[in-house]
């Protein structure tokens, strides 16, 4: 016990331990409430979708669901007064003049001050109570979809996984017969208990623990104590080993703390009691629990999934004698559970490797909420339940596994002779040459430069132009054609071509009138371009009011960030950051791993000479990056579409309308900026190596201050766009 209370005093009276967890709580709820603020679907606010719900406290479903469609109807009545059209079919009952009046002075607007907004809250918690009024008919789907699908040929077979899955489903919802639903506010429980961006800030919560009780006393040879005392190391494992599930428990606390608050706060979450699947996005679970109870299991399993990320962690350290091998094994087997997440189709026979998963694992609100079974040696099993059995057996064998490891290591750090050379014959005192030998053999980023470059040589595949139909041909075709300024020349060749277009669809429609079968084959080709041209000639449109030019720009949509391009700005960004933090980290992290930085203070110029040659080295490797990253994505874009008019303006392209230089200026323009943003980025590095005085340490907040807001701009928040060095280092914004 005693082991235990001192490694947990170790790891959470730090200061900086303090400090990350922290701000990754408060960086979790400003997220959570920024993603909630942000969802452009939803007109309404949070406080006028409870007003709903206060307004059918006390009714029950079949009552509240009544309420809400007159209420649903009398909204469509006052929009179609807006329009000017007759009301008085739509109900004989209708009292127009009342109506009219209601429509004057607006009394019919309860909630909000606009009716678009009015008609959708009512029609968002309509969808949310007619869920739970019609709940036995939802069952009673279930069990005729199942007589339907067995009946089917194709899912006939009752040795298939397809029948057995179709035939268990039924009765996993047997018991949920006859439930009496009470509809309450549903937004509260999904936002206290469905965002993900929480399981990375605790993931990083749980590695700066891990790091501080294990990977940093390997780093200043502190965890040898351990080899000199008798029996030290196996209860040490285990005092370690709890102190990392500590971790776990007190990240799931302090966020959920918050996830919680911010849920009951912004929607509220109606009555506990109340039976789960009221909650619409559970009706198709198959628990029979309260809401209540629901949000126990949550934590418990959330729980579960902490703690299998603390062993995993746990095991990976005691595993590996340097930090950058625990990086590296840990991006790796992240990335690859990732990849098998979200590439792996549900009806694939892989599924399990996409639902057994700790990405997956993660997700723990789709697991508890949704009915699903997996296919294991043909037969349908629960994923509720494997998911209990897998976190289980996981939790044991890598918390047996990482105290073996740890009490069996009998040596710490590798002592086996190094690969030494040097850079120039014989003895010289240049610290320049110096450094370098630190940095690229020491750090062995010379050796992580030349496996980039081997990746890049190997992985990049020349590109070939691609038309994703017909009209993209045509397109290109007019595009060269009238290349350069829009002339009257051009202007009239366009009105010729409108109006041969013109004079074909009209004779093709009298050649259908007279009865001609073929009419529509005849036309077809000198139609074919009509819709290709029709683009064209709204190019045209915005060039006259615009200095820009004809200029076939696909290839260049690609290298400027317009909506063709997809991710490629911020994909090629990460890469360039991830590389970055693995070979710079190092450079000033070593120094305090040795003690050599108190030289460098003790020194007349030390730290400024050395900084000025540490900089330097830093922009040779930065340099290199940047080439390796992306220079093969502008060569094989340019390659493929040539660079015709890489002299016209930008704005000739409609998403830079309001850029004043040419597409040659504005692509060196975005590669300087880029260039600048990875140079701000390894300052950033240099400065949090030096103040985190560990490699380790450095490697997970220059993660979590360059790496993760990108990642979750790629997963789709918008509002990382525009965090940290990001947009500098994007580029195209």
């Amino acid at each position: 016990m005693r082991l235990y209370i001192n490694e947990c005093i170790k790891a959470f009276c730090r200061r900086s331990t303090i400090g990350i967890f922290l701000a990754l709580t408060l960086l979790n709820g400003v997220l959570l409430w920024v993603n909630e603020s942000s969802k452009k679907d939803q007109l309404y606010t949070a406080a006028q979708y409870r007003a709903v719900y206060y307004s059918i406290e006390g009714l029950n479903a079949d009552e509240a669901f009544e309420k809400l469609t007159a209420k649903s109807d009398e909204l469509r009545a006052m929009e179609m007064i807006s329009f000017g059209e007759d009301i008085s079919y739509l109900d004989e009952n209708t009292d127009t003049e009342a109506m009219l009046e209601k429509y004057n002075n607006r009394s019919y607007l309860e909630y909000t001050d606009n009716i678009f907004m009015e008609r959708q809250l009512i029609s968002d918690v309509m969808k949310e109570v007619q869920a739970c009024a019609e709940y036995d008919s939802y069952l009673d789907g279930i069990d005729q979809q199942a007589k339907k699908m067995t009946g089917i040929s194709l899912f006939a077979d009752p040795d298939t996984f397809s029948y057995k899955n179709i035939a268990k489903t039924p009765s996993d919802f047997a018991h949920l017969k006859g439930s009496k639903l009470t509809p309450a506010q549903s937004k509260g429980v999904d936002m206290a208990t469905g965002f993900q961006v929480t399981d990375i800030a605790a993931f990083l919560m749980i590695m700066t623990v891990v790091v501080t009780i294990v990977t940093r006393e390997k780093e200043l040879d502190q965890i040898v104590l351990s080899r000199t005392t008798y029996n030290g190391r196996m209860p040490l494992g285990i005092a370690k080993l709890m102190t990392c599930f500590t971790a776990a428990f007190i990240a799931l606390i302090l966020l959920c703390s918050v996830n919680f608050s911010a849920g009951y706060f912004t929607y509220g979450y109606g009555d506990l009691t109340r039976q789960i699947q009221s909650v619409y996005s559970f009706n198709g679970c198959d628990l029979k629990i309260s809401v209540v109870q629901y949000l126990g299991l949550f934590l418990l399993s959330k729980l579960g999934v902490y703690m299998v990320f603390a062993a995993l962690i746990y095991m990976i350290t005691a595993v590996s004698n340097s930090s950058v091998k625990v990086y590296a094994i840990l991006t790796i087997i992240l990335a690859a559970e990732a990849v098998m997440y979200y590439t792996i189709p549900s009806a694939s026979y892989l599924c399990p490797f996409k639902y057994i998963n700790l990405v997956a694992f993660a997700n723990t609100h789709d697991i508890l909420g949704q009915y699903l079974n997996l296919n294991i040696f043909g037969e349908p099993f629960g994923y509720k339940a494997v998911f209990a059995i897998t976190l289980a057996f996981l939790i044991l064998t890598f918390s047996i596994l990482s105290v073996i490891t740890f009490s069996k290591q009998t040596v710490i750090r590798s002592r086996s002779k190094r690969l030494t050379f040097t850079l120039l014959k014989g003895r010289h005192a240049s610290l320049f040459l110096h450094e370098c030998y630190k940095v690229f053999i020491g750090g062995k980023v010379l050796f992580i430069l030349i496996a980039f470059g081997g990746f890049v040589w190997f992985s990049c595949t020349p590109i070939n132009e691609k038309f994703a139909s017909a009209d993209e041909i045509y397109y290109k075709q007019y595009m060269l054609k009238l290349e350069g300024e829009l002339t009257s020349e051009k202007e009239q060749f366009l009105a010729d071509e409108q109006a041969k277009f013109d004079k074909a669809q009209s004779d093709m429609q009298k050649e259908l009138a007279d009865g001609s079968t073929f009419a529509a084959m005849k036309y077809q080709n000198i139609l074919a371009p009509q819709f290709a041209f029709e683009r064209v000639k709204q190019h045209a449109e915005y060039l006259k009011n615009n200095d820009g030019e004809f200029v076939y720009d696909s290839g260049y949509k690609l290298l400027t960030g317009d909506e063709t391009a997809g991710n490629k700005d911020a994909t090629l960004a990460l890469t360039a950051l991830a590389m970055l933090i693995c070979t710079l980290t190092y450079v000033y992290s070593i120094e305090y791993k040795t003690g050599a930085a108190v030289l460098l203070r003790t020194s007349p110029r030390g730290r400024r000479t050395v900084f000025i040659r540490k900089f330097a080295i830093g922009m040779i490797v930065l340099t290199v990056i940047y080439a390796l990253t992306y220079a093969p994505h502008f060569y094989n874009v340019l390659h493929a579409y040539g660079t015709r008019g890489i002299e016209a303006p930008a704005c000739s392209m409609e998403h830079l309308s309001g850029v004043d230089m040419s597409i040659l200026s504005y692509l060196t323009a975005v590669s300087t900026v880029r260039y600048i943003g990875l140079i701000v980025s390894m300052l950033l590095i240099f400065f949090i190596s030096s103040k985190a005085k560990s490699f380790i340490s450095s490697l997970l907040i220059e993660t979590a201050v360059l790496i993760v807001p990108i990642v979750l701009y790629l997963l789709g928040i918008g509002f990382f766009k525009w965090v940290g060095v990001t947009p500098i280092v994007i580029g195209n914004i």
